[in-house]
């Protein structure tokens, strides 16, 4: 079985860039490439809206702090 995406020499990121902008143009490249950054900065999670249940599961610290425990002594 033969693999398509197997390349006998490393495959250099300018080449590829060379290759797509030769076949789409540089303002299509650069609009998508433009695009894609904003789209992954739009998608990162929110984790204001979980609780601290749900906040300690997944490894985040707590929302708010504790609430301080009153002392008996004073």
């Amino acid at each position: 079985m033969m693999d398509s995406n197997y390349h006998s020499e490393p495959v250099r990121l300018n080449d590829l860039l060379d290759d797509l902008i030769k076949d789409h143009g540089t303002i299509r490249v650069l609009r998508a490439l433009v695009a894609r950054l904003l789209a992954r900065q739009v998608r990162r999670p929110v984790a204001d809206h979980l609780s601290d249940h749900l906040r300690r599961d997944i490894g985040l610290p707590p929302g708010h702090p504790p609430p301080r425990l009153h002392d008996p002594r004073l």
